[in-house]
């Protein structure tokens, strides 16, 4: 089945083996093409709301309800929607996929503010260091780490290679105990 977003088949294919269920609701989904209500469609789900659309790692499968009602709302705004209230949708019921995504980026990501760079101007980037950390983001941060390692891209840098991963618009990677984040540029 091809899709709109440009996702790799095969990828595609092992995030739908995962979320056979919607992993929100958690109720079982019908292909588009078979008919049927489309509340009840297996959707596409970006989670977060901002390109690259083909990133594997933020990408799940929902119900065309969960998603409608979402749109482009953070999920941590969403759930707070009366939507979620009376179906009992949280960060605690929804598919591991999505808690981790929560973890790393809405917890952790989005909670601290980021150095600038500054002796690296022509490779524009922040940083956060893992030592400044407290004890429990020390240790999300290492989690994040295997994440990267588990789910990112190998890409050389001048004569070292390193981990990268791409979600809401920046590229992450980890050197030693220092996450770095660089805002993606659009390429034309």
């Amino acid at each position: 089945m091809k899709n709109k977003y440009g996702l790799p088949e095969d990828k595609l294919n092992k995030i739908r083996e995962r979320d056979k269920d919607c992993v929100y609701c958690h109720k079982k989904m019908i292909n588009p093409s078979d008919g049927g209500f489309c509340g009840d469609w297996a959707t596409i789900e970006h989670l977060n709301c901002l390109p690259p659309w083909n990133n594997p790692n933020t990408i799940a499968i929902c119900c065309g309800s969960c998603n409608s009602s979402r749109g482009d709302k953070k999920l941590s705004d969403w759930f707070k929607s009366a939507y979620c209230i009376e179906r009992n949708i949280k960060k605690e019921t929804v598919a591991e996929s999505v808690q981790e995504y929560i973890r790393f980026i809405e917890d952790f990501a989005d909670k601290y503010s980021w150095t600038f760079a500054k002796t690296m101007k022509n490779i524009p980037h922040e940083y956060i260091v893992q030592d400044g950390l407290s004890n429990d983001d020390k240790e999300l941060f290492a989690q994040f780490k295997i994440y990267i390692d588990k789910n990112g891209y190998t890409k050389k840098f001048y004569s070292k290679e390193y981990k990268y991963i791409d979600i809401c618009g920046y590229k992450y990677w980890i050197i030693e105990n220092i996450l770095n984040r660089e805002k993606i540029r659009k390429r034309f």
